[in-house]
C-alpha cells in the first residue's frame, strides 16, 4: 500500500504590516508601564506598612511575580532600588562558626594535588633527603678528620715552642754579624 505524499505547504513566516507592528509596540509599552505602576503602588504600600520589600511580599501585595519584574528593566531597577534586603546583607551565623577573631589562613596548595601526585612528590622529597644525608655524612667525616689534624698540629706546635725562642736568637745574631753590629749581651 502506497502512502500519500505530503501535500501540506511548508510554513512561511507571516509578515506584519507597519500598523500591526505599531499596535504591538504600543500594547507592549502600555503593559510595561502598567507593571511599573503596580510595582510602585506595592512598594508604597509595603513602605507604609513598614514591611520588608521582598519578592514574596510584592507577590502577596500586587500579584507580580519576579519573572515579570525581571523582564522589565525599569521595574527591575525600581525593585533593586527599594529592596532593602538586597542592600543590607545580614550576617548568617546559623550553623557557621565565628571567624571574627580567627585570622583566615590561605588554602594549603598541597590540597590541590591528587594522591598519585602527592606520592610522587613524597618519593622525590625522600630521595633528595637521602642524598643530602649522605652528603652531610661525608662532610661530617671530613670535618672530624680536619679537626683531628688541627689538634695534632697544635700539639706539635706546643712541642716546638721552646725551640722557637732559640731560633729567634740565632737569627738576630746572624743579622747582627752580617751588618757588623756589636752583639747585644747575652740574656741567659
Amino acid at each position: 500500500m502506497k502512502r500519500k505524499a505530503n501535500t501540506t505547504k511548508p510554513h512561511v513566516p507571516q509578515t506584519y504590516s507597519e500598523a500591526q507592528l505599531s499596535g504591538l509596540r504600543t500594547s507592549t509599552s502600555a503593559r510595561k508601564q502598567a507593571t511599573v505602576e503596580r510595582l510602585r503602588t506595592a512598594l508604597e504600600t509595603l513602605t507604609a506598612k513598614k514591611q520588608a520589600v521582598t519578592v514574596q511580599s510584592i507577590y502577596e501585595e500586587c500579584g507580580l511575580q519576579y519573572a515579570a519584574i525581571h523582564r522589565n528593566p525599569e521595574a527591575l531597577a525600581l525593585f533593586r532600588a527599594n529592596g532593602r534586603h538586597l542592600q543590607e546583607q545580614k550576617p548568617h551565623t546559623k550553623g557557621k562558626r565565628q571567624t571574627a577573631n580567627i585570622p583566615s589562613s590561605p588554602r594549603d596548595s598541597l590540597l590541590n594535588y591528587k594522591k598519585p601526585q602527592l606520592v610522587e612528590r613524597l618519593r622525590t622529597a625522600q630521595q633528595q633527603l637521602q642524598t643530602i644525608e649522605q652528603q652531610y655524612s661525608v662532610l661530617a667525616v671530613a670535618y672530624l678528620e680536619r679537626e683531628r689534624r688541627i689538634v695534632e698540629l697544635e700539639a706539635r706546635l706546643a712541642e716546638l715552642e721552646p725551640y722557637r725562642a732559640f731560633v729567634e736568637q740565632v737569627r738576630s745574631r746572624i743579622r747582627q754579624e752580617e751588618h757588623g753590629d756589636d752583639p747585644p749581651p747575652a740574656q741567659l
